[in-house]
């Protein structure tokens, strides 16, 4: 079988990755355990790629800096989100029990690489940092996320406001980064006050949200429209 770039298939008929593809993943790789282990300021191109045993004009082929491999760590996670979430939703049709596993999923799927994310963290209020996830650089990721939760509510038993349902997946998107950073301080045993902050923040959450469909809170909906509005702006 003639050599090319896709996918080979050894002698038992199994796809092979191909070389490029393996020498990327390996400095994938590489890099989120130094990250982990000697911190994300600490690490260096030229350490990721003498830890993967390849040329430094090789790794920054495949990655241009620590910001991209960053990326593609929040590319990996969000797709195994998003798998694990579809799986889940053909479950239950009730929202909240819906949204509450999007926010506990990626938690547990941060949770072996919260001492890098922790470092992260103190880029996330600058829009300007392609770090943030308020970027552009991470827009695609963000409106990604979003649409998990937009997913989650549309095909979901929920009745909803006509005007609130075209926001409210920003909204929650927004609460879930809220609840993301606040776990990243979270020093309490077994997370016990990040759970804590899940049901209670949830819980008033949703409460809202069946009040919003009583005329009395017409007149509460239009300043939050317009915060996220302002945000996305």
């Amino acid at each position: 079988m003639p050599q090319t770039l896709r996918s080979q298939t050894n002698t038992k008929g199994l796809k092979r990755i191909p070389k490029r593809e393996e020498t990327k993943q390996k400095i994938y790789r590489t890099a989120l355990l130094l990250f982990q282990r000697d911190g994300y300021e600490k690490t260096t191109m030229r350490k990721i790629a003498k830890e993967t045993k390849v040329s430094l004009g090789l790794t920054y082929y495949h990655f241009q800096s620590k910001e991209d491999l960053v990326l593609e760590f929040y590319k990996g996670s969000q797709k195994e989100l998003k798998r694990l979430c579809e799986a889940h939703f053909k479950t239950t049709k009730d929202f909240k029990t819906r949204y509450k596993f999007i926010i506990t999923t990626q938690l547990d799927l941060f949770f072996s690489h919260k001492k890098f994310l922790q470092v992260l963290a103190r880029h996330a209020g600058d829009p300007n940092d392609p770090l943030s996830p308020f970027s552009q650089e991470s827009e695609g990721l963000r409106e990604e996320a979003v649409g998990i939760i937009r997913q989650a509510m549309v095909s979901s038993n929920a009745k909803l406001r006509e005007d609130l349902s075209k926001v409210l997946p920003d909204l929650l998107w927004m609460q879930q980064m809220g609840i993301l950073f606040y776990w990243l301080t979270d020093a309490s045993k077994s997370f016990q006050n990040t759970k804590l902050m899940i049901h209670d923040s949830l819980d008033l959450t949703f409460k809202l949200i069946k009040l919003s469909n009583f005329p009395l809170f017409k007149n509460v909906m239009g300043p939050i429209f317009r915060m996220v509005r302002l945000v996305k702006t």
